[in-house]
């Protein structure tokens, strides 16, 4: 007897039924507020998603099966941008400096908290879509669906931190600071740089009013030192907790800079240093001839100050690299390059943010050179990030790009920002590369040259637009110092 052929039956399953639902792979009703399903097996409805995301190809290195590591069902979409933000976004964020913070700590509560895990999803589906966008994402686009996606994300993250707002949790406090944290950076992807404000103030308020700064992680306090130094020039023109102010009364007297026995002796060395002389840079380069006369001998005293201790320490890293080449591995390396960058760009800012424009032709090599060890950094790096929390070459590039007296130099240094579309921060490398060719276009007409060839019509009508649609979305823009300071103002 021939036994006949077992059929088995499928159940059609809705593609746009609840959370829950599709989590359990089967057929949702889709009844409006909770699914009847869910409401007859007793459990709770997960709702229904603003959007879903058409597949794309993601690399084998950034693929994770994370839903069994986690207590709560997830979805196909937000395991995938989790994926990618575990194993693309942070390695961007830690590329230059190993962190147990962002290596370890961050996933760790990526899995454990629901509020960091939809936190960490939103910006995984943020990062994936500006990369593909040349990191020229410029507000919410509703019509994007990683965009409406990423939205959803951020409410789910409101609402879970919310739930737990009241809460006597030690732990909440860590969680609320990355979230925060997490929050500013995907704010700054959009180029919504009021609302990155916001965010990284509410976190550096939170730190104020902890009793013991010590109990906080190192790199995550470090993160937020950082990001607070760098909005000077986005903001009230100081860092809003991290400020120098009552050092600045005594600065002669400043703590002498530590004994470079390690590479970490380097960073802190010149994190101290950038800490006082970002804001300080911040303060001069919006300032007319006038307001500089009027202050002058303040303003020289400390620019002095400033620059003989960054000559100092760069002849001390010298000095250093001499033994520690031999010792050190390629990361270790990039960022011994990295540091000396820092000190050479910081340098020539200062020598040159009390001068009149244009700088002296005397000084064309300087920026020559400036520019060409940026180009040798960029040439060294296997795999560029495209997020970072360092300070890395965009300031630099663009302060050769629009103070070099020299158009083909200026010119170059703009190629050379949008070669490598990225974040530092606080700073978009198109963003910059966008003022600095305005402020070029601006020179050309003054010399009655309006019609030079800057780059390609289709790669300046992005960039204007990504300026402009940047700037509208920005109240207080006006204010920035690179604003101020730009000649097309």
């Amino acid at each position: 007897m021939q036994l006949a052929k077992r059929r088995r039956n499928f159940v059609g399953r809705s593609l746009t039924g609840c959370r829950t639902c599709r989590a359990r792979h089967i057929k949702c009703d889709e009844a409006p507020g909770v699914c009847n399903n869910c409401v007859s097996t007793k459990r709770t409805c997960d709702g229904y998603d603003i959007s879903r995301l058409r597949g794309r190809k993601i690399a084998a290195s950034c693929r994770v099966n994370v839903a069994v590591r986690l207590d709560w069902l997830t979805t196909t979409d937000e395991r995938r941008c989790l994926s990618y933000f575990i194993h693309c976004s942070l390695s961007n964020l830690g590329a230059f400096f190993d962190s147990s913070f962002w290596q370890k700590r961050v996933p760790q509560l990526s899995f454990a908290d629901r509020a960091v895990y939809h936190t960490a999803v939103m910006l995984g589906a943020l990062h994936e879509e500006s990369i593909q966008n040349k990191m020229r994402l410029s507000g919410e686009n509703l019509t994007n669906a990683h965009q409406k996606f990423a939205l959803e994300q951020r409410s789910r993250a409101f609402f879970y931190l919310s739930r737990r707002n009241a809460s006597e949790d030690p732990q909440f406090r860590e969680t609320l600071l990355l979230c925060c944290l997490l929050f500013a950076l995907a704010d700054l992807i959009w180029a919504r740089y009021e609302n990155a404000l916001q965010h990284l103030r509410g976190g550096l308020q939170i730190l104020k009013e902890i009793p013991e700064v010590q109990a906080v992680d190192p790199a995550l306090l470090e993160t937020f030192k950082r990001l607070d130094i760098q909005s000077s020039h986005f903001g009230l023109g100081k860092p809003f907790l991290f400020s120098n102010d009552e050092r600045e009364e005594c600065w002669p007297n400043h703590p002498p800079l530590l004994t470079l026995e390690s590479l970490h002796d380097v960073k802190q060395s010149v994190d101290s240093l950038t800490s006082i002389g970002i804001p300080f840079l911040a303060n001069c380069w919006p300032l007319s001839n006038v307001e500089i006369a009027a202050n002058y001998g303040d303003l020289w005293h400390k620019q002095t100050w400033l620059l003989s201790n960054y000559k100092s320490l760069r002849r001390s890293i010298d000095n250093f690299r001499s033994e520690y080449d031999t010792q050190a591995n390629y990361k270790e390396l990039q960022a011994l390059d990295l540091l000396q960058l820092q000190c050479l760009g910081q340098i020539l800012s200062l020598e040159t943010c009390l001068m009149d424009e244009p700088a002296p032709a005397s000084m064309i090599p300087d920026y020559v050179t400036l520019l060409s060890a940026c180009q040798h950094f960029m040439a060294q790096l296997s795999n560029p990030p495209t997020i970072s929390l360092t300070y890395g070459v965009i300031a630099i590039l663009y302060v050769v790009a629009s103070r070099c007296p020299q158009f083909l130099v200026q010119l170059e240094a703009i190629h050379t920002l949008l070669s490598w579309p990225h974040c530092e921060g606080f700073i978009n490398s198109n963003m910059t590369a966008s003022l600095a060719l305005a402020s070029v276009k601006r020179k050309l007409e003054q010399n009655d040259q309006p019609n030079r060839s800057l780059c390609d019509k289709q790669t300046e009508q992005e960039l204007s637009h990504f300026l402009v649609e940047t700037l509208r979305l920005s109240a207080h823009s006006e204010s920035w110092s690179v604003i101020r300071a730009a000649t097309f103002v």
